[in-house]
């Protein structure tokens, strides 16, 4: 038998999924392999921060805690197709967010989270697609001595084309990316130590074949850091990549020459964790990206540093803020490689009784390595204002604007989407 338990009050699901697809990734791209070990890090402390929040989980079922919502949603984009000649478009998205929590036994778990949902397109049914958030997928923790082991699988299936600045003109970029793999994180305290290998698969789902080929990638990375206090980890690490490019469906010569690449990266961070309110990371290293030149003359690989610094600090009950700035090289694209510098910032200002008001701005800068040698600037703003109608009924509207500069025209465009959601919490 099911059992309702309490509920809190929380930003709804909806309004999560939604800053997710308007901002896209909030900077947590470095080298793939970084990616990915900062990627399964944020997991970890979500799972962590779920399972020790009273009320988070609002359905019992025996062992296991679940949480569910469902919402819906309709905006309208004035440039549908993210081209130079903009033809407007009403968008309906219905979707349903869950998340499982299972402890196995008093010390191993299972996590299971799915959002997903279909967004209509009125006039552009050919645009008509599933989508999947980057919080989907199954986790599965195992503590051996003193080291945690987590297996997972993670997917993601893009929705919105601007999230994918190399893609435009009303192409129906649905693409699938999954990440799966095992870690490990043998914490001593004083002594941190992380390691962990994925496997990552890039393909398209549009029914008209891109010119960028499917591919899939090989992440080992391993981190290792000391505690000179109990607020501050330093450390070093490490990673590398093994990319390879599917051209058993090649159509052009774009496709066909899509050089298989070695990545590797090495470096220092640092993580700083002032007080319950500020918390800051920094990674910075040098990184190689070396195609494989067999088969053509036109791939050129990319050598150089890189660094992220991420922010999130809490100033006081009505505002707060998370930013994040840096310059990577990693297959940013569906499994492309480009050299990116981006900035990102997100506020938080909640001075309406009820209301929780948050704006967003970012700039990205990026050049394809090798092949068609694109470049690109993009820049977005926007804001979201939701208001919790009833304990489980909420309300969020929502504005972004996006424009984008290019060296190739057919690139060139500006957009303006706003939405109104409205989600339910089970």
């Amino acid at each position: 038998m099911i059992k309702k338990t309490h509920c809190i009050l929380n930003l709804p699901v909806v309004g999560l999924i939604l800053l997710v697809l308007l901002l896209g990734e909030t900077g947590l791209r470095a080298q793939e392999t970084l990616r990915i070990s900062m990627a399964g890090d944020l997991a970890a402390a979500g799972r962590k921060q779920a399972a020790s929040s009273v009320g988070y989980y609002n359905l019992l079922w025996g062992p296991l805690s679940l949480r569910g919502s469902a919402s819906v949603s309709t905006e309208y984009t004035d440039n549908v197709g993210n081209s130079s000649t903009a033809e407007g478009d009403v968008i309906t998205r219905p979707a349903i967010d869950t998340e499982l929590h299972w402890p196995v036994t008093e010390r191993n778990s299972l996590d299971v989270s799915l959002g997903a949902g279909y967004s209509f397109y009125a006039k552009h049914s050919e645009l008509d697609q599933f989508f999947l958030t980057p919080n989907s997928g199954i986790s599965f923790d195992v503590y051996v001595g003193d080291w945690v082991i987590n297996l997972h699988d993670r997917a993601s299936l893009t929705q919105n084309a601007y999230e994918n600045p190399t893609i435009t003109n009303g192409v129906n970029s649905t693409y699938l990316q999954n990440n799966a793999g095992v870690s490990g994180l043998w914490d001593l305290n004083k002594a941190v130590l992380s390691i962990g290998y994925d496997h990552a698969n890039y393909m398209s789902l549009a029914t008209t074949r891109s010119s960028q080929p499917d591919s899939a990638s090989e992440n080992f990375y391993l981190n290792a850091g000391v505690r000179p206090r109990e607020e501050i980890l330093v450390g070093v690490e490490g990673g590398l990549g093994l990319m390879n490019y599917d051209r058993s469906g090649a159509t052009n010569s774009t496709s066909a020459v899509a050089a298989d690449a070695v990545q590797w990266n090495g470096g220092v961070f640092c993580t700083l964790q002032l007080s319950q309110h500020f918390s800051a990371r920094l990674d910075a290293g040098y990184t190689v990206y070396t195609p494989d030149k067999a088969g053509t003359n036109a791939v050129s690989g990319s050598a150089g540093s890189y660094f992220q610094l991420s922010l999130t600090h809490q100033v006081n009950e009505h505002v707060s803020y998370a930013l994040s700035a840096g310059h990577s090289v990693d297959y940013a694209y569906n499994g492309q490689p480009y050299d990116r510098y981006f900035v990102r910032l997100n506020p938080s200002w909640n001075f309406i009784y009820k209301w929780t008001f948050g704006t967003s701005f970012s700039w990205e800068q990026g050049t394809q390595v090798g092949v068609g040698a694109l470049s690109y600037d993009q820049y977005m703003a926007g804001f979201n204002l939701s208001h919790q109608l009833t304990q489980k009924l909420s309300v969020e509207m929502h504005y972004q604007w996006v424009m984008e500069t290019a060296n190739q025209a057919s690139l060139n465009f500006t957009g303006n989407i706003v939405g109104l959601s409205l989600a339910c919490q089970f």
